[in-house]
């Protein structure tokens, strides 16, 4: 059997299977992200004030685009491994216990940033986009960051703690765990710190810890969402449908997948400057 169903998710079997076999549950893989990033598109043209029926307008722009646009399609697969490599990551854990890519840091998480972290997470909508939301005191994480499954790290800028990222769900027998990000401060977003500094914990795991695989839960379907996470190498693993309660009502989780192997394959190379 080529898939197998559990709680509404479309799951990959981990077992050996012919080529051919890999080669049609890829293809279905790549089917089941282009429906979801066609519905996160036609979600966000509405959202922009679109009308449905120019919705069909938009899509004839779109095949004008991607004549126009010809061999430089693949692009975008290649964009992060031009910006990050091996060498660009300063590795100072054995000495400092900190990882640097350009003017980020990531470090372990001090105690004295959960007060500004409780500050972050107040707003509610970025208290909801976690599928599994964080404490709401300070108090409260204490005891949250003390789990001996979880490894968190403050995000530094500039020396400057801007936000978190880390792991939950630590198994060391399988060598997985699940990762979480935030930037909180909002005047910073959109400068690539978080990009950074998913590189800068994507070599702790693979590199200093030695685990095999990282997965991401994500209640934000849509195309900026998919598409950074697949730039980093992640790919599609299942959707849980209507896994989880949301002020709107129910919501979908997509969970994609990173393989050691193959964020080696991208990153292991030279890059340019970023």
């Amino acid at each position: 059997m080529l898939w197998t169903r559990r709680r509404d998710a479309v799951i990959l079997p981990n077992m050996p299977m012919p080529e051919s076999e890999r080669n049609e549950i890829a293809n279905r893989q790549q089917e089941q992200m282009l429906r979801l990033v066609s519905r996160g598109f036609y979600n966000e043209l509405i959202n922009y004030g679109v009308k449905k029926h120019e919705v069909v307008k938009v899509a004839s722009h779109l095949l004008d685009h991607l004549m126009e646009a010809g061999a430089g399609l693949d692009r975008a697969a290649t964009y992060y491994n031009r910006h990050f490599s091996l060498a660009t990551l300063r590795d100072e854990w054995k000495t400092g216990k900190r990882l640097s890519v350009h003017e980020v840091s990531i470090e372990p998480l001090a105690n004295s940033l959960h007060v500004e972290l409780a500050g972050w997470l107040d707003a509610p909508r970025v208290r909801s986009s976690f599928v599994e939301p964080f404490p709401g005191t300070a108090a409260d994480m204490a005891a949250y960051f003390s789990n001996p499954g979880r490894s968190y790290f403050s995000i530094l800028y500039q020396g400057a703690p801007v936000g978190i990222i880390g792991a939950e769900h630590m198994d060391e027998a399988a060598g997985r765990l699940e990762m979480r990000k935030l930037v909180g401060r909002g005047d910073l977003r959109g400068r690539g710190i978080g990009k950074r500094a998913t590189f800068a914990f994507l070599f702790y795991v693979f590199q200093i810890l030695n685990f095999e695989k990282v997965y991401v839960h994500s209640t934000d379907v849509n195309i900026r969402n998919l598409n950074l996470n697949s730039q980093f190498g992640f790919q599609l693993e299942g959707v849980f449908l209507q896994e989880i309660r949301v002020p709107e009502g129910r919501a979908d989780i997509v969970r994609m997948g990173l393989l050691k192997a193959r964020w080696l394959e991208i990153f292991s190379k030279e890059a340019g400057s970023a």
